[in-house]
């Protein structure tokens, strides 16, 4: 075992800050150098069994049963008992209470502390012997004893733990993690909203012991929310963090008023925005801060998107380093009942040389050994199993209404690696919504769903800052996140918009009153960007065509669109492209009236393929709009004619 060695002849060591003392809290007297030599061969980690002391093999060390062992983590001291003492070492009691991690070690000899170096310590029900070759091993348990079957990855190679809960793996230790698979019906420790499945491995090939606690839990019916791009990067240009806080108020509401109801969530990636970290000070650490501070109560699994990635890295490693160390693996599984989830990276910076040009970045390709990986994993997963595949890039896009073409490089290797299964792809990336189901011809037959998600930031929080109330996606879907509902194996799922419920699942537009017009951007003088604005504005001339546009962001090709007028008529339905004309209003209007424009402003509106348009009869008929999802739920709207068009009959109010 590598170990590290210190000789200290004196040490004077001021503590900063004040500590909490564990244990036995002697009072605090003055350091006093002293002559007397200590010198400790500290391991980088030790195993230690409940009920036993801890044992330090090394060579007159100095050390007597005088002394004692502070031992220090997250501000907290622990003072040790030193048992017994020779020219081999010595042993110290370690308190019941005591939690496995990594601590400061210092010995406390007469008036003076020694700082030794730092140590793992594990805290375990009973010692495993370490076979020839492993890196890394560990136990996973419960408090009433050892779970088996559970399956241990480092990204590369695979294993089960044994029938005392023992892993071993003989890991190279490249990818730099260890996670479990999560079993169904259990789940792990959580730091804030950060579930506890995963460990970050040193560079040395030591044996490291990287145990896991779990809990058994009922998930015979639970719900998961779905998370899509967050973009938080403490910008004051666009006040992102403050409108943070209030979608978080949001889902902190749905959570509790479902209290009663297991509920766990995942994010799809782009957390953060790589740019900012730098100037913004907002890196992914900070991100995991700030979500602590602000949800609660909610486990949240991560996935990784194109901008959590370091643009001043070198090759795709360290690229995502600093995502890993904070938040999650790149790629990792865990089990929630009778579901397997899958979280995928598909977002390859191999070529990335540290000079922050992102264009070297290969977004919608998964890098080696991820489908290797993929495929060992799934050995442990029965075919009847539902899979949940979380990426950031979509697999697919939608090119017109009802139809989608493939855009993910690996796209038929990832099928065929799932072939078998009823796959659910759940992506972000976009800032949209769109629904793949299996009779797409895009699926080529397989039992194959996507979710493309809309952005938990909306426009990158653009129409939130500009017209408070309309935070929305650039094709006109509110900010807010997928609920997924879990009995068994059976899934049903929607969309739900922050501050309103369930059942806003769509707007209708009065045509004859949306009015658009050059005059609207007075400051705009570059040729390209009136012609770009013009061309958006275009349908939306107020002319009285008694038409009227339905948005419905989260259907797919199973649902139902009805409009009928007041007595009973049913009007002609035609899917439709069009551009969201409130998402016009709230962002577009704003950032084209700009002087000095030249190019597009990000994310101001884009034509999408979630539209609906019908004729009304005149200008003044009421109409009853009734949508219907797959699953049979009716959402209605009694839409009173003439409706208006402004920011009160729209907007959307998040506090």
């Amino acid at each position: 075992m590598k170990k590290q060695t210190i000789g200290i002849i004196a040490a004077i060591l001021a503590l900063s800050a004040p500590l909490i003392i564990v244990g036995c809290t002697p009072k605090d007297t003055p350091i006093v150098a002293e002559q007397t030599e200590i010198k400790v061969s500290l391991p980088s980690s030790m195993d230690v069994v409940k009920g036993e002391d801890a044992v330090i093999s090394t060579p007159k060390s100095g050390v007597k049963t005088s002394d004692r062992i502070l031992l220090e983590k997250d501000g907290k001291l622990t003072y040790c008992d030193i048992t017994s003492a020779d020219d081999n070492g010595f042993a110290f009691r370690i308190p019941d209470n005591f939690v496995s991690g990594s601590y400061k070690f210092t010995v406390r000899s007469g008036e003076r502390k020694v700082a030794v170096g730092t140590i793992y310590i594990n805290l375990v029900s009973s010692r495993i012997k370490i076979e020839e070759g492993t890196t890394v091993y560990g136990i996973v348990e419960t408090a009433d004893g050892p779970i088996a079957n559970v399956v241990v990855s480092d990204g590369k190679i695979t294993t089960l733990t044994n029938a005392k809960g023992e892993y071993q793996l003989k890991s190279d230790k490249e990818s730099g993690f260890v996670f479990i698979s999560i079993p169904s019906g259990y789940e792990c420790e959580v730091n804030g909203v950060f579930p506890d499945h995963y460990r970050t491995l040193s560079t040395n090939l030591a044996p490291e012991n990287k145990s896991f606690k779990l809990k058994k839990v009922d998930q015979s019916r639970y719900k998961v929310l779905f998370f899509g791009d967050i973009h938080a990067a403490n910008r004051s240009a666009n006040g992102d963090m403050g409108q943070f806080k209030t979608v978080c108020n949001d889902i902190n509401s749905y959570v509790k008023a479902h209290a009663s109801e297991r509920i766990y969530a995942i994010t799809l990636g782009d957390m953060t925005w790589d740019l900012y970290w730098y100037t913004s000070k907002f890196a992914p650490s900070d991100y995991k801060k700030t979500i602590n501070e602000n949800i609660s109560g909610l486990p949240i699994f991560h996935t990784i998107g194109n901008h959590d990635n370091d643009m001043r890295a070198f090759g795709n490693f360290a690229a995502k380093s600093p995502f890993k160390d904070a938040l999650a693996p790149p790629y990792y599984s865990f089990n929630i009942g009778g579901v397997h989830y899958v979280v995928l990276d598909n977002v390859d910076c191999s070529a990335y040389v540290g000079d922050e040009n992102r264009d070297n970045q290969v977004a919608g390709k998964l890098y080696n050994p991820e489908l290797e990986w993929l495929a060992a994993d799934l050995k442990y997963i029965s075919k009847d199993t539902p899979v949940l595949v979380m990426m950031h890039v979509p697999v697919f896009d939608s090119s017109a209404p009802g139809s989608f073409k493939k855009t993910m490089r690996d796209a038929d290797a990832l099928m065929s690696a799932l072939s078998g299964y009823n796959v659910h792809f759940i992506t972000g990336h976009t800032h949209r919504n769109y629904n793949v189901v299996p009779e797409d011809a895009v699926t080529g037959g397989r039992n194959v769903y996507e979710h493309n998600m809309s952005a938990l930031c909306a426009d990158w929080w653009w129409s939130g800052k500009l017209t408070p109330g309309l935070l929305q996606s650039t094709d006109g879907t509110p900010s807010g996140y997928g609920v997924w509902d879990i009995n068994g194996k059976d899934i049903k799922y929607l969309y739900k918009c922050a501050g309103k419920d369930e059942n806003f699942q769509f707007r209708s537009y009065d045509l004859n009153n949306v009015k658009f017009s050059m005059s609207d951007v007075p400051l705009l003088v570059n040729g390209n960007m009136r012609t770009l604005f013009s061309n958006i504005i275009s349908g939306y001339t107020g002319a009285q065509n008694n038409e009227v546009l339905i948005n419905v962001w989260a259907k797919n090709n199973r649902w139902k669109v009805e409009v009928k007028t007041a007595d009973g008529k049913v009007l002609p339905v035609t899917p439709c492209s069009a551009y969201d004309p409130i998402q016009i209003m709230a962002q577009s209007v704003k950032r084209f009236n700009e002087a000095s424009l030249s190019s597009e402003p990000i994310g101001t509106v884009q034509k999408r393929h979630h539209f609906y348009k019908v004729a009304a009869p005149d200008a003044n008929t009421d109409l009853i709009i009734t949508v219907t999802d797959e699953f049979g739920r009716n959402y209605t709207e009694t839409m009173e004619r003439p409706k208006k068009f402004d920011v009160e009959t729209y907007k959307i109010v998040l506090k």
